[in-house]
């Protein structure tokens, strides 16, 4: 239960990388608007994002407001660290902002740096869990030879 928090970190990443890979072919192959792609993701973050786009707000500051909302306690983003905060910062900050052959660029280095964000994520999540495993039953002893 403990290392929870570091599963969930692994999951949230993995679900947004695949989103911005499916999402990368769907703006360099498609002319509909960003909003619309977004709306069509499998991401429930990418929908959200796309759905306040609708509104009338820009990307960038759609973006800043759901940021906000979603750390909250059950929130989309609980779970990630301020180091995978600040790569999503950089990626919806410059989304649509630029060219094709920028925007190639961008999705390219957001997606190698949150891979290199999950494999860490990964490594601190088997620590944890072997951490929090081995406590949980050096307790379980102690509390047995209390118990004798």
């Amino acid at each position: 239960m403990l290392s929870n928090v570091r599963r969930r970190r692994c999951e949230i990443l993995n679900e947004l990388m695949a989103a911005m890979r499916v999402l990368r072919l769907r703006i360099l192959n498609s002319m509909e608007p960003l909003g619309i792609l977004l709306r069509k993701s499998d991401c429930e973050l990418f929908r959200k994002l796309g759905n306040n786009l609708w509104e009338g707000s820009s990307l960038s500051e759609s973006w800043l407001l759901m940021r906000q909302k979603e750390l909250c306690r059950g929130g989309l983003l609980v779970g990630l660290e301020e180091r995978d905060l600040l790569i999503l910062d950089e990626f919806f900050l410059n989304l649509g902002q630029s060219g094709r052959d920028e925007q190639c660029e961008l999705f390219s280095s957001i997606i190698a740096r949150m891979e290199e964000m999950q494999q860490q994520a990964k490594k601190g999540y088997a620590d944890a869990s072997k951490l929090y495993t081995a406590l949980g039953t050096l307790v379980g002893i102690g509390i047995c030879v209390l118990v004798i």
